[in-house]
């Protein structure tokens, strides 16, 4: 069968973004689900971009290839082991395959100089890729046991952003965020800090020698922040 693309479709900046594969009742019992929410794919289209949804196991290389931009997606938590770390007993939602599935991505994004972006996980996973480390469960970190929601539930805090960085010509220098986590980057790595929380927690993360890596611990697409997901779409036209 002959498929007809819209030459619009064709011009639009291919956006690939990351899923995770999930035990669910689907058709039948306790199955491998690839899943994302909606919302991510949909502020991408808003914004002007063609949401490809990518799935854990694809050639690294192929999967970058066949993009504009990447946006490493929210989700579950990251194996300790991928920064030298032990896993704490709260820590229990990991699938070290998909992590090392993603720092592939980031790392081929890299070498191919497309603008990246992640998301909540996908922030922590950045902060990682660059030599950083995280924290692993904030509600028994001091001062963090206060920073906001998580396990499924969602609170809101304000972010201060650093001025002349990256990020504060995108959004400003304050902004009222989502939380839905319980890690957090400890130590940024090979990146430079543009946002904190009041209680120091670091909230966003940018390359100033790329044109646009970035990442940031909330989650825009649910918030409907399309200023990031503007900034990150006219990146990769």
């Amino acid at each position: 069968m002959l498929v007809l693309i819209e030459r619009a479709d064709v011009m639009r900046p291919r956006i690939g973004i990351t899923s995770s594969v999930n035990k669910r009742d689907y058709e039948s019992e306790d199955r491998d689900v690839v899943m994302l929410p909606w919302n991510y794919p949909s502020i991408v289209e808003e914004c002007g971009g063609l949401p490809l949804i990518l799935s854990e196991g694809g050639d690294p290389d192929a999967c970058i290839g066949a993009i504009d931009a990447l946006i490493i997606a929210g989700g579950r938590d990251i194996d300790p082991a991928t920064y030298g770390h032990d896993s704490l007993p709260e820590t229990n939602d990991l699938r070290r395959s998909q992590d090392l599935w993603e720092l592939s991505l980031i790392d081929s994004a890299k070498k191919r100089e497309l603008p990246i972006l992640g998301i909540c996980r996908g922030h922590q996973l950045m902060a990682v890729s660059y030599g950083g480390l995280l924290h692993q469960h904030l509600p028994t970190t001091p001062p963090y046991e206060k920073h906001g929601a998580w396990g499924g539930k969602w609170s809101k805090h304000e972010v201060f952003v650093v001025p002349e960085s990256k990020l504060s010509n995108i959004i400003g220098l304050s902004s009222i965020v989502n939380s839905a986590h319980h890690q957090g980057v400890s130590d940024p790595g090979g990146l430079e800090v543009n946002a904190r929380s009041e209680d120091g927690l670091i909230e966003g993360l940018e390359d100033p020698d790329r044109e646009f890596v970035m990442s940031v611990q909330w989650h825009p697409e649910a918030l409907g922040q399309n200023s990031i997901i503007s900034a990150l779409v006219r990146a990769a036209t």
